[in-house]
């Protein structure tokens, strides 16, 4: 086959072209995902009713200095707002997804009891008692590596819990999930880095 040469002019026009291909498909990477200690998190998904909702921060939950999940926050619009969010009743998603080697099943629970014990008051607990319960029965195992675990706020319907796409069940009560969220962006929560992170003011 014959060899094909091409002018200088030619040439550098198809080097510019190359590149600015090459410049916009990584702008295109970056719009469209967020990575943070190793975990990719999409800028935006689709809820469970169809609403698209927007990463509106990530962080990673340490523990002794060790990473243990990175959590991810979609809401409906950005806000670094608390009292925006906790008071909205609109959809959100929460998707942790581990990196630490294994967590076992007791160290989940005692991290969930905690959360909701530091951030709420007697009659709030009382009051959800039966629904943390349920809960906490959807981490019945050690969750390892890779795994992911999303809680995602349905309005009127409850809060959805999935690990690595199976769907667990569904918790109802507005009550639940504002004090579900209250463990990550509480006055007192599970990591200040992973709240900040979350809200998108690191």
């Amino acid at each position: 086959m014959g060899r094909c040469f091409l002018s200088e002019s030619t040439e550098k026009v198809m080097i510019k072209n190359i590149l600015w291909v090459g410049v916009l498909l990584s702008l295109s990477t970056l719009v469209s995902a967020a990575r943070l200690s190793g975990v990719t998190s999409e800028e935006q998904v689709t809820s469970e009713q169809g609403q698209v909702l927007v990463l509106n921060g990530m962080g990673v939950r340490e523990k002794f200095w060790v990473d243990v999940y990175v959590g991810s926050l979609y809401l409906g619009e950005k806000t670094a707002r608390v009292e925006t969010i906790l008071g909205a009743g609109k959809a959100w998603r929460i998707r942790m997804d581990f990196v630490h080697d294994e967590v076992e099943q007791n160290k989940l629970i005692e991290a969930w009891r905690d959360g909701f014990v530091n951030n709420q008051d007697d009659p709030t607990l009382k009051a959800i008692n039966a629904r943390m319960e349920q809960f906490y029965g959807f981490f019945d195992s050690t969750v390892l590596a890779k795994e992911y675990y999303v809680l995602e706020y349905v309005p009127a319907k409850g809060t959805r819990i999935t690990r690595n796409n199976k769907l667990l069940g569904v918790i109802p009560g507005e009550e639940f999930q504002v004090a579900l969220l209250e463990i990550w962006l509480g006055k007192v929560p599970a990591d200040k880095g992973l709240k900040r992170g979350m809200l998108g003011v690191q």
